[in-house]
């Protein structure tokens, strides 16, 4: 099992709804191949854990990297773990019209 941990700037404006999309393709997509992680958005800066497959998780982070909706993309953590800390997907998105996290579920579960 891999972990890949990274972080970014957002190019432009998450509102939540912007969030929620994505959030829920992403996820989605991840699932499929067998990713479990974490994403989470505040002021304006992602941070999210990928896990699975090494080489599925360097081949998503590789176009993760070059995504024009951020930028400053870096990963601060990276390398091989016994177990998933993140059997679904959890999502995050800060919201400042309420100053609360909204945590979004993502029911899709991979073993």
């Amino acid at each position: 099992m891999y972990q890949l941990i990274y972080v970014s700037s957002a190019v432009m404006n998450f509102a939540r709804p912007e969030f929620m999309e994505l959030a829920l393709h992403t996820g989605a997509r991840n699932v499929k191949f067998g990713i479990t992680g974490m994403l989470v958005f505040k002021d304006g800066s992602f941070m999210q854990v990928l896990e699975g497959n090494e080489e599925i998780i360097k081949t998503l982070y590789a176009k993760i990297a070059v995504d024009p909706r951020h930028t400053l993309v870096s990963v601060i953590h990276e390398g091989e773990i016994s177990m998933r800390e993140y059997g679904s997907w959890a999502m995050t998105y800060f919201n400042h019209d309420t100053e609360q996290y909204d945590h979004i579920a993502y029911p899709t579960q991979v073993l």
